[in-house]
């Protein structure tokens, strides 16, 4: 079995589970146009681009991430049908195992920022050219290391049930970082150590240069780039080694 064919079999999953494929591309899409385009004040300017665009970039940003999560499932699926055991006795590395999870990952997070994009395209979202590309690269790097997030809560819980948990905890992480709704600047201070800080920060750096909207005077707030740029690596490395971990700790019980 080859990384590519791995990876294939894995994305198979993705065109039958319509459940995610409404909660990772429809609903982010709905709430940007609600939150978003349909909202006066969208198309106030804020450094390359307007409002709209901001909301946009954080819908998108949650929809890759929800996306990069719900492939955890497929841990699920390995282990209950004691897939995981036979891939154990493959010849496949774990670098070639995670190589194939990580073009699981990918697509599952390509699409749904992809989605959102599109809406904000042809609704009153603006921004520089050249920043809707690297927004949009930005968003789907900084999304990929949740894949393995979600897969830490499904390989410890073994169960749909650390799918679910998982899925929801995206919601959290997404309010504790200031992605869904502004918070205080008091509050930002602890909303920096949370897992999803560093990526909401980073997407929306082309648009904002590193501003973030809070609820109170002065309503925007500055961090420098190393802030986030170091939660981002921090919790990458923290999540891709406990699941690397995990699945050594699967393939000793095989």
């Amino acid at each position: 079995m080859t990384t590519l064919n791995f990876a294939l079999h894995n994305l198979k999953r993705l065109k039958s589970d319509f459940a995610s494929l409404f909660f990772n591309i429809a609903l982010p899409v709905v709430l940007y146009l609600i939150f978003g385009a349909s909202q006066p004040d969208g198309e106030a300017e804020i450094a390359n681009g307007n409002m709209a665009a901001y909301v946009m970039l954080a819908m998108a940003l949650y929809a890759g991430v929800s996306g990069a999560v719900s492939q955890a499932s497929t841990v699920v699926v390995e282990q209950s049908t004691g897939w995981g055991r036979q891939l154990a006795l493959t010849p496949l590395s774990d670098t070639q195992l995670t190589a194939a999870r990580f073009l699981v990952v990918l697509i599952h997070v390509a699409l749904p920022v992809a989605a959102v994009f599109l809406a904000g395209a042809v609704t009153k979202a603006q921004m520089e050219p050249w920043t809707w590309l690297w927004t949009y690269l930005i968003t789907v790097a900084v999304a990929l290391p949740f894949g393995f997030y979600g897969r830490i809560w499904a390989q410890a819980m073994r169960s749909y049930t650390a799918v679910s948990i998982a899925a929801t905890s995206v919601v959290l992480l997404a309010i504790a970082a200031n992605l869904l709704i502004p918070l205080t600047e008091d509050l930002l201070s602890f909303a920096r150590f949370t897992p999803l800080y560093g990526a909401a920060v980073l997407s929306r750096w082309p648009l904002t240069e590193g501003e973030q909207f809070v609820q109170t005077d002065p309503y925007w707030v500055t961090d420098p780039l190393w802030v986030p740029a170091v939660s981002i690596i921090f919790w990458t490395a923290l999540f891709t080694l406990t699941s690397l971990a995990l699945d050594r700790r699967e393939k000793h019980r095989a």
